[in-house]
């Protein structure tokens, strides 16, 4: 083997070591900086002026939360800049300070990273791009072929685009010439390359789909012939399993935009000895079980006290949402919570809506707590094929405490709102609140944390994304969007004797995933049908949905 080819070969499994590395001090990092921050439970919300004194008195400690992302940055650009220079053969000094100067490099790293978090969003673990993408809830809805096709095309074209743009960081430290030549001298030393990109992507594709079909399959045929908790085992070794191989292609697909020489690259793929293979496989396993530790993904034991919660009020995907014409046929499913969101119109009274905007059938949008009650009940509007009129609070929940429904009341918050607003909401519906034994939550948490000094209820913070969760008194449970739970999260919870609410669950194998990772409350449009499915699971367990979900959709920074 050559020295060229032999450097590239042990960039492969210095770059997978690398990449966990840097995830694991990056997270530690930022941990233990947003660790001293305020928390967030005394953020002002009560007004604006409130707000930005409260600015004004923590900058500092903000300001060095900013340090150390700009620091996270550095690093970062620091460990491309080290695996571009090593596989160029150029380490010396003055290039290594050449390319941290470099405004090239910066934007070249930037750029990656942007481009590469769909990629994070299926289980890679491309450095920062962790931080940067969306909750699966929210990307569910274009998950239909005649959205999906074009999309992921596009998004190939893109990256197809930035290939033959890959040589910018190359020329920007060989040579002194601008962005702009570089660019153009890249375009042209890249031509007659598509080929080799769309074979190499569809080459690391279709290793996911081998490895993660084939783990998938042997843990089903364990979940089938497994009992008493045996075949949690084996999903937590598969789980380790799968990490280290998405490590693995993650570090593949960062050398396909680094590497100068791709042709002699993709030889030395091709050049498979033993030795090279036994090492990459240890450095794969050891890499995915200390990921599946530090970051919470190895499977526990799960809670059988769980609790089924109705999605905006309804029982299946299709119905009106937030809406009293639901009501009856919702509590007939027997779900123990129905969770509906409300939100304050401009004379105080709460309505039932996801969004604080409606558009009415005329066409004219009104924001809700801009418009009083009399004029907003008589707006009809379009819900899900369906024309209705917005669902004052208070008839709700009247009804509902007729049919014994209790519900799980999502106080929605769009601006600041104040402590006597809070007071006021507590006089005019805590009665109902108490008779219904309803459960109340909010993304606000300074507004749960003030609510609750008034209210008897249960609180929980919603939330899209992970939370610190903490030992703070005045909430119970935490709901949290589905693709970022880990059983980490659970542990914590249950040592705190708070619950962990998941939304929104409507798919058998995320069911499947948030059971194996220990979620109480199950928060669905489904709940007739999610309750048959928990009851089956808490008779016997599977896991091979899990171990798909937890390696390629659980998001965490390590």
């Amino acid at each position: 083997m050559n020295k060229d080819r032999m450097l590239r070969h042990k960039s492969v499994a210095g770059l997978i070591i690398a990449l966990f590395l840097f995830n694991y001090v990056s997270s530690k990092m930022i941990n233990i900086s947003q660790s001293y921050q305020p928390s967030a439970y005394n953020i002002a919300t009560g007004s604006t002026g409130s707000f930005v004194t409260y600015i004004r008195s923590n900058w500092l400690t903000y300001g060095l939360t900013l340090i150390t992302y700009l620091v996270v940055w550095l690093l970062l650009v620091t460990m491309v800049t080290t695996v571009m220079l090593y596989t160029w053969q150029m380490l010396s000094k003055q290039n290594y300070i050449k390319a941290l100067k470099s405004v090239q490099i910066h934007f070249s790293v930037f750029i990656m990273i942007v481009l590469l978090i769909p990629l994070d969003q299926l289980g890679f673990k491309f450095p920062v791009a962790h931080y940067l993408t969306i909750p699966k809830t929210f990307i569910d809805p274009i998950n239909q072929p005649i959205i999906l096709v074009p999309v992921v095309a596009m998004y190939i074209g893109i990256l197809l685009l930035v290939y033959r743009l890959r040589r910018v960081s190359y020329l920007a430290i060989s040579t002194r010439h601008g962005l702009g030549n570089n660019i153009k001298k890249s375009w042209q030393q890249t031509r007659y390359q598509n080929g080799q990109f769309l074979l190499s992507i569809g080459r690391y594709l279709l290793g996911v789909f081998i490895v993660m079909g084939a783990l998938f399959l042997l843990q089903a045929s364990f979940d089938h012939s497994l009992k008493g908790g045996l075949n949690r085992d084996t999903a937590n070794m598969f789980i380790a399993v799968g990490i280290g191989y998405f490590y693995f292609a993650t570090s593949q697909v960062f050398l396909l935009f680094i590497v100068e020489n791709q042709k002699s690259y993709q030889e030395l793929l091709r050049d498979r000895k033993w030795y090279r293979i036994v090492v990459n496989t240890v450095v794969i396993v050891f890499i995915g079980f200390a990921s599946s530790t530090l970051s919470g993904k190895t499977l526990g034991q799960p809670i059988k006290n769980y609790i089924v919660i109705a999605h905006k009020g309804v029982s299946s995907e299709n119905a009106t949402a937030n809406s009293i014409i639901n009501l009856d046929k919702v509590a007939s499913k027997k779900p123990d919570y129905v969770e509906i969101d409300i939100q304050k119109t401009r004379d105080g009274v709460y309505v039932l809506s996801h969004d604080a905007k409606i558009k009415a059938k005329n066409g004219k949008t009104y924001q809700i707590d801009d418009t009083p009650w009399h004029v907003l009940k008589n707006i009809r509007y379009e819900e899900n094929g369906r024309t209705i009129t917005a669902t004052s609070f208070l008839e709700y929940i009247k009804r509902a405490n007729q049919l014994q429904q209790k519900l799980l009341v999502e106080l929605k918050i769009n601006t600041t709102i104040t402590t006597k607003q809070l007071i006021d909401f507590q006089n005019k519906y805590g009665q109902y609140l108490t008779k219904n034994k309803s459960q109340i939550q909010s993304m606000n948490q300074n507004a749960i944390k003030r609510l609750a000094k008034y209210s008897d209820r249960p609180i929980g913070l919603l939330s899209p994304v992970v939370n610190n969760v903490n030992a703070a008194r005045f909430n119970t449970f935490y709901a949290i969007e589905y693709s970022n739970i880990n059983t980490d999260i659970s542990r914590k919870l249950v040592k705190y004797d708070k619950a962990l609410y998941v939304w929104t669950l409507n798919k058998q194998a995320d069911i499947n995933t948030s059971y194996a990772l220990g979620v109480k409350g199950y928060i669905t449009d489904y709940p007739k049908e999610t309750r048959t499915l928990l009851q089956k699971l808490s008779h016997h367990a599977v896991y091979a949905n899990a171990v798909l979900h937890v390696v390629m959709l659980q998001k965490t920074n390590i």
